[in-house]
């Protein structure tokens, strides 16, 4: 029997529960059974022996009870037991007391097992007695428990010399995608498309095949919002592949938010039998908030968090982001715009790349990451932060409906801490977002219509590898005909670089019927007349022959003839309510009589250029600024440095619209052909 073959005689298990859960709670009762039948395969060789050495010392204290079975799981190479000498087929022995002996056998197991049990059902596994009772008490009201475990003893033999770790590993996670796809629930947050996982994976580890085959090497993989765990066993089955070696060291490491998935992963790597300690590498938090893995590095990280999560609606979680934002923090470079966390994950990971060995980071990320936030907010300082640290390597569009629940553009970054000298400070772009490197599904699953074709992975791939500017032969959808574009691009750092200059304009104002003004400011309800800085209008315009038409300088010269003193909060309030912008007065200056002081700005005529880092500032201001905007100058002290990825400019290409007569002639013809 393959793979496919055994994980679907067990998901078919569910037409005996198709009235009793609904599709999305299917998963509920398939998922932990397939778990609890597989331990028991795995226990059935040595089951009665280790509990022959245990009942021999029954009576003994707890502690040397526990010691006891730890020797003898290391002795017959397992890192589970079932104290209660219990099984699913044993268990069939008694169908008047199936409940009661459920209970029993649930909670004979060892903790790493209940743990895992728990968070299937979502049991505060803090207290001190688990409630495992969720994951059989609707089956048993039903009178559906037993006939469930009879089907599973019968038509799933779980057997590790029928069914080996791997092909368990292959089986279960078939089965957890079958889960996802029938429901559609929100099944992108938690289980990302096999292809594309397998696409990241590729990239992720191209270029350090030679590691491989250090003696002695061992390798660790991690995932700071695992899901499934489906990026790490990929990851894992990738390295071994590539290395050709089964044997090969591939530590797993991750964290999970929600139980259930983190119950499923843990689930799976379980019954690999890898040699995993799941305990100290395998977490249920919030990786922003609660980083259980903190200080640790790894080889290969990889991660595709959730778009447009906020972060900053949990305190707790919001306040240690916050804390971490400092130098030698996680967040250190900036943080985004809160209701989209993406770079704070990606920063995370960061923190753990290892500086000696090397590390290498695949994530998926939608499009706001790119250029979302202006130079100097948290998230082009992020960007900046990858540049300066010559981190970025890749960057791949993926075409749109991929996922199970969005129908946007995603994109993959690629990062490096230990590129090869030639790629110092360039990054590769790359446009697969063409239905070229897609193939359609027969059917719909939620969002997703297309899925990465096998060859237009390897077309990726050989991009990258390639590290060079590529075109292909792309259908242009809209006319049908096949255009030859660049799909991959070579640049430069300094290509996303740029400086936002703030620029500047003089205040020009003409002061003139002042009397008139100041009796309407006083008819005005939000004018406090009373007010102590507004006496200084009242003085002025009480002044002979104030009306008169003055310029600035002209104004506050007659000012000073009349010896009225302002502070500097008066000299805002008389330009602001007496004076009137025009672009024929006279310029004005910060000092009015002062013209040493330079002129001020009219700050209704602020404006900033985004100037790209290897354009000159000046040149740039002379050629682009000054021919429209003669008497403006550039504040300099305001300058700040940005970062954006703007991919889709960098793909465009420009189409002429089509002329009149051809839009005329096509309806025409349409025409007559509904006409004939």
């Amino acid at each position: 029997m393959t793979e496919q073959e055994l994980a679907n005689v067990i998901w078919d298990i569910k037409e005996i529960i198709r009235n009793l859960y609904d599709d999305a709670e299917v998963e509920d009762v398939i998922l932990p059974f397939t778990l609890l039948r597989r331990l028991d395969c795995v226990l059935d060789g040595h089951r009665d022996a280790i509990m022959k050495e245990m009942n021999a010392i029954k009576d003994k204290p707890i502690l040397m009870q526990e010691l006891k079975l730890k020797a003898l799981l290391k002795q017959y190479n397992l890192t589970f037991f079932n104290k209660s000498g219990l099984s699913l087929e044993r268990l069939l022995g008694a169908p008047d007391q199936i409940g009661a002996s459920f209970q029993t056998y649930l909670d004979g197991f060892t903790d790493n097992v209940k743990d895992i049990l728990a968070n299937f059902v979502h049991t505060d596994t803090s207290s001190e007695t688990l409630d495992l009772s969720p994951i059989y008490s609707r089956l048993e009201r039903h009178d559906k428990l037993y006939s469930v475990i009879q089907l599973f003893v019968q038509r799933a033999d779980l057997h590790p010399d029928v069914v080996s770790n791997a092909m368990m590993g292959t089986v279960f996670e078939i089965v957890i995608r079958r889960s996802k796809e029938s429901s559609n629930t929100k099944a992108g947050q938690f289980y990302t498309p096999r292809e594309i996982v397998r696409l990241l994976v590729s990239l992720t580890m191209c270029g350090k095949e030679s590691e491989l085959y250090e003696p002695g090497r061992a390798f660790s993989i991690y995932d700071p919002c695992c899901g499934t765990g489906g990026m790490l066993t990929a990851g894992r089955e990738y390295l071994q592949e590539l290395s050709g070696r089964s044997d090969l060291k591939v530590y797993l490491y991750g964290q999970e938010l929600n139980e259930k998935t983190y119950a499923i992963c843990k689930s799976d790597l379980l019954m690999k039998g890898e040699d995993q300690n799941l305990d100290r590498q395998l977490f249920r938090g919030d990786t922003l908030g609660d980083d259980k893995l903190e200080g640790k590095t790894f080889s290969f990280m990889l991660a595709n968090p959730p778009f447009g999560m906020d972060w900053g609606k949990d305190e707790r979680v919001k306040k240690r982001v916050m804390d971490d934002n400092c130098p030698g923090g996680r967040f250190e470079a900036g943080l985004p715009s809160s209701n989209d966390g993406s770079l704070l994950f990606l920063q995370h990971m960061v923190s753990k790349m290892d500086d000696q060995r090397g590390s290498r980071i695949g994530i998926v990320l939608n499009g706001s990451p790119l250029f979302n936030g202006d130079a100097g907010s948290g998230w082009s300082n992020i960007r900046k932060m990858l540049l300066d640290r010559n981190l970025l390597d890749c960057i791949v569009a993926l075409p749109k409906n991929l996922f199970y629940g969005t129908d946007i553009t995603t994109y993959l970054w690629i990062l490096d801490n230990k590129r090869p000298a030639e790629r110092l400070n360039k990054v590769l772009f790359i446009n697969a977002a063409h239905t070229e490197y897609t193939k359609l599904l027969q059917k719909n699953l939620g969002k997703k219509r297309f899925e990465i074709s096998e060859e237009g992975a390897k077309d990726i791939l050989t991009m990258y590898r390639e590290y060079k500017d590529a075109t292909r032969d792309i259908v242009y959808e809209k006319t049908g005909e096949v255009e030859q574009l660049q799909v991959a691009r070579l640049l430069d750092y300094d290509d996303f670089r740029y400086t936002t200059v703030v620029t500047r304009r003089p205040l020009r104002l003409w002061y003139e019927n002042i009397t008139e003004k100041y009796a309407a400011l006083c008819e005005d309800d939000d004018f406090d007349i009373d007010a102590k800085k507004n006496a200084i209008l009242k003085t002025v315009s009480e002044l002979d022959e104030i009306d008169k038409k003055r310029s600035d300088y002209e104004f506050f010269n007659y000012l000073k003839t009349n010896k009225i003193k302002y502070t500097a909060t008066g000299l805002n309030l008389l330009r602001d309510k007496f004076g009137t912008i025009s672009e024929d007065a006279p310029e004005a200056y910060e000092k009015p009589l002062n013209v040493k002081s330079g002129f001020a700005a009219d700050k209704y005529l602020n404006d900033t250029e985004k100037i790209p880092q290897k354009q000159d500032i000046d040149e740039y201001f002379a050629k682009e600024v000054q021919p429209f905007a003669p008497d403006a100058w550039m504040d300099r002290t305001k300058d700040k440095l940005g970062v954006e990825f703007p991919f889709t400019r960098i793909f465009y290409k420009y189409r002429p619209l089509r002329s009149v007569d051809a839009i005329l002639a096509e309806l025409r013809s349409l025409d007559d052909s509904i006409n004939i």
